[in-house]
């Protein structure tokens, strides 16, 4: 039965081929993906270790619920006098309070010294830390000099003695590059600036208070031992923990933030693999058909069914480990490739190419048991052809159950809607129910398929038969030949094509929901903001206000708060300036609570949470706790004011957020109208020292915010375009088999005169007439999933409904000319068929 099993490989071989490359894609991705997680966790897990060497205790202040700017926990802030009572301590060898932030040199160039999306990190120069190896030139000693990495400098195209700017935590400055000096390790294309321990006191530490102490042990002391000495001085409350507890925070840290990029990756990957597993099922359904007679024949000298069953599972079974082997193989150099990409963002990966026995064995399993399960259905119809089939001349598998297929679909359909609208249409979406709901609809449509080929297909196919006559009418009925097969065919191609749909009209809501914003609430004339790499210093604003032209300055600054019940999302801003700036409609109470030391909260959060004028709440503002809140007004949601849930006094958050972390992260400026092209010049000349803070006016800010959602977009796309790739060779697979298995009707067809050309025209109109069904149906699921999106995010700001109707023709168009190019090599081989031998064919 093993010589049969693989000499039916062998007899069908361009068929399995095509399948075991769809395998082969899926399992690529899944590979690629597991490897370069790894390679991405050993970079990081050097830079821990290389970080954790100079660190034996930690002495931290407790932690807050709160987050900082740069998404982190805040914790109590701990006064610096405290160093000189660690130092007391028996066994400290030394004692580095940490003070860090942002620092940007500015280059060769003239521009911002950035490498992609990585940070710029600045931190204070302690001489006695065992990370930092200078190799060049000398320490910094005083305010302007700075001490620079050697990956950085050689980006920035500067060297040891050179004179440049630097933006350092949003205060420009000038200063002298004094050495160049190594990690130890990767630095994961982030950049780094060292200063005197002065200097950065004055910068990262001004009001006298620091997050954390980092202590080195002496010789032969513990890290157990110091740190049980060194809680004996430290404040009650304050956490002292051993440097292992430290480096293993942080690699957990790191191990979250890659989760989620491996997470994002193998979302696509399943989708190509559960794509492929149609073609699978497909090719294996195709081939038992086509195949009756000769398992017929096995039946009938004596094999059992289960013999039967082993053969067709054990082809899936070699299809499938070959497929793995291979995309195993190009999933390693696929990592690679992502290694370069991935380094165009700024992250440099320096963890090699890492395949684990753990990469190997998933990348196999999902390749094995993806290829077996979906020939399993195939194998048991093989498993039940009677011996008597192998007499007829015309054994066929028939399709079957169509009908039923349509009713059981429709009720999955309805019962999808019946459970997605409850979920996407309230206040507060349900993202259980809208889970499972579009979970319902995409089943349904896949058990309906079969019943919505015939009236979609004949829809398709109007334009074939007007323009080919005959030959129009002959690919349309080929196509409806079996609704099964053209449905299964056509559904790999919907799954891709509806997740593409469902994505652009979300970005494309999302960019029309950014432009209303600008049109309907923004009354300012230009916008300042820096994307998200810096806060704008809160000198900027007072500049600003001081230049003629100007009537009114807001400054939105983002205000850490946290409540019992979780935190919400918080500004702190001037009443009256955001009314001169944004259009804000109060529900009750007043803006000018504000004033008096109260906050105002939007409709949504005062819904959500039951919140009423007058009512008092506890909360974590930055890094105080127990602040005491009144409610002195109610607000429409603003998306001009990137939707807080609350608005705070500037009182407050200059008293509770430390001096470190304040800034604007968006200024808005309304002039008087009188030269707005010179206001434009000033406010450029400005903010030029800040390097990556930009002026715009309405429409610039609304098209950075959509360049941004379209840079995801294109990203999802191309990940999406790999199922769509599997889709495509499904359906060359089934042309493939469907021209074998019409040999004698091609011969035929041939014999009464038909052209080359006009079957090539017929096997062409097929093949388009089922790319464009799979197309439509997974046009019209991606609608409503996108619809559904939009709806259930309009408390999020999504609240303009746009339909991307270009694209979706872009869509509709490239499945048709996806369908003429996957008929190429079914047409090639049906053209070349010899019109004798194929009347002759069994």
């Amino acid at each position: 039965m093993f010589k049969i099993t693989v000499k039916g490989i062998f007899t069908h071989r361009l068929r399995f081929a095509l399948t075991a490359l769809a395998v082969c894609l899926g399992v690529t991705l899944v590979a690629g993906t597991l490897v370069l997680s790894g390679s991405i966790t050993r970079t990081f897990d050097a830079i821990v270790e290389q970080t954790a060497a100079g660190t034996d205790v930690q002495v931290r202040g407790a932690q807050l619920e709160t987050t900082a700017v740069d998404g982190s926990k805040q914790r109590e802030p701990l006064p610096l006098s405290l160093e000189k009572k660690i130092e007391a301590v028996d066994g400290v060898a030394r004692v580095a309070p940490d003070m860090s932030g942002t620092a940007i040199l500015v280059n060769k160039d003239g521009t911002a010294t950035r490498n992609g999306g990585a940070p710029n990190l600045g931190f204070g120069y302690d001489p006695d830390d065992p990370t930092i190896r200078i190799t060049s030139g000398r320490a910094p000693e005083k305010k302007g000099e700075v001490l620079v990495d050697e990956s950085t400098l050689e980006l920035a195209g500067l060297a040891v003695g050179d004179t440049t700017k630097a933006l350092i935590q949003n205060d420009p400055q000038n200063v002298t590059i004094t050495g160049v000096f190594t990690f130890g390790s990767s630095l994961a294309g982030a950049t780094l600036v060292l200063l005197d321990e002065q200097t950065a006191e004055a910068t990262w530490a001004p009001d006298g208070e620091v997050p954390s102490f980092t202590i080195g042990a002496d010789d032969g002391v513990s890290q157990e031992t110091l740190r049980d000495r060194i809680a004996q001085v430290v404040p009650a409350g304050t956490e002292v923990v051993t440097g292992d507890v430290v480096y293993q925070e942080q690699k957990d840290s790191f191990g979250t933030a890659i989760g989620f990029i491996t997470t994002f990756l193998l979302v696509f990957a399943l989708i190509a693999v559960f794509v492929g597993a149609f073609i699978i099922a497909n090719t294996f359904s195709m081939l038992v058909a086509q195949r009756t007679r000769e398992l017929a024949l096995l039946r009938a000298v004596g094999a059992s069914r289960g013999q039967v069953l082993r053969v067709v599972l054990g082809e899936a079974a070699i299809l499938g480990l070959t497929g793995s082997v291979v995309g195993l193989g190009l999933g390693i150099l696929l990592a690679a490739g992502l290694q370069a990409v991935v380094k165009q963002s700024g992250l440099e990966i320096t963890g090699g190419l890492p395949v684990t026995v753990s990469t190997v064995v998933v990348s196999l399993l999902i390749g094995l048991v993806v290829t077996m399960l979906s020939a399993i259905f195939p194998a048991l119809r093989a498993s039940r052809v009677a011996p008597i089939a192998a007499l007829r001349d015309d054994a066929q598998t028939p399709p079957g159950g169509v009908l039923r297929r349509g009713i059981i679909g429709l009720v999955l359909v309805l019962a999808g809607f019946a459970t997605i609208l409850p979920g996407s249409l309230g206040d507060k979406p349900q993202w259980a129910l809208v889970g499972v709901g579009a979970a319902l609809l995409l089943i349904g449509l896949l058990v309906a398929a079969p019943w919505l080929t015939r009236p979609v297909v004949r829809l398709i196919g109007i334009p074939y038969t007007a323009l080919y006559g005959t030959v129009g009418r002959l690919a349309r009925e080929n196509a409806l030949r079996n609704p099964r097969r053209t449905a299964t065919t056509a559904s790999a191609l919907m799954i891709g094509l509806a997740l593409m749909s469902s994505v652009g009209v979300f970005a494309s809501s999302a960019n029309a929901s950014v432009s209303d914003i600008v049109d309907s609430e923004l009354t300012a004339d230009y916008v300042l903001s820096s994307g998200g790499f810096t806060m704008i210093p809160t000198t900027v604003a007072d500049e600003v206000t001081t230049m003629q032209g100007v009537t009114s300055v807001a400054t939105i600054r983002s205000a850490p708060v946290q409540l019992a019940d979780g935190s919400v999302f918080a500004i702190a801003a001037d009443p009256r300036a955001m009314t001169e700036n944004v259009k804000l409609d109060v529900v009750a109470g007043s803006l000018d609570s504000i004033d008096a030391g109260d906050v105002v909260v939007s409709r949504t959060a005062a819904d959500d949470r039951g919140w009423k004028v007058g009512d008092t709440l506890t909360a974590e503002v930055g890094t105080r706790k127990n602040q005491s809140l009144t409610v002195g007004g109610i607000i429409d949601d603003s998306q001009a004011l990137n939707n807080p849930n609350m608005i705070v006094p500037l009182d407050l958050y200059a008293k509770t957020v430390p001096a470190a972390q304040q800034g604007d992260f968006l200024l808005y400026v309304k002039s008087d109208g009188t030269n707005t092209a010179a206001l434009r010049s000033q406010l450029e000349d400005v903010v030029k020292p800040f390097l990556v803070v930009s002026v715009q006016d309405g429409d610039e800010f609304a098209d950075a915010q959509a360049a941004q959602i379209n840079s995801l977009l294109y990203l999802i796309y191309a990940l999406l375009a790999l199922s769509v790739l599997i889709a495509v060779l499904g359906i060359i697979n089934t042309l493939a088999l469907s021209v074998f298995e019409r040999t004698r009707e091609i011969g035929l067809l041939r014999a009464v005169g038909m052209s080359r050309r006009q079957l090539r025209r017929m096997i062409s109109a097929e093949s388009v007439s089922t790319a464009v069904f799979g197309a439509v149906l997974g046009m019209a699921l991606g609608l409503v999933l996108g619809l559904v999106l939009q709806r259930a995010l309009v408390s999020q700001g999504l609240e303009t409904l746009s339909i991307p109707w270009l694209t979706l023709a872009i869509v509709l168009v490239s499945s048709a000319l996806a369908g003429m190019v996957a008929a190429i090599i079914p047409a090639w081989r049906a053209v070349r068929l010899d019109v004798l031998k194929a009347i002759t064919a069994d």
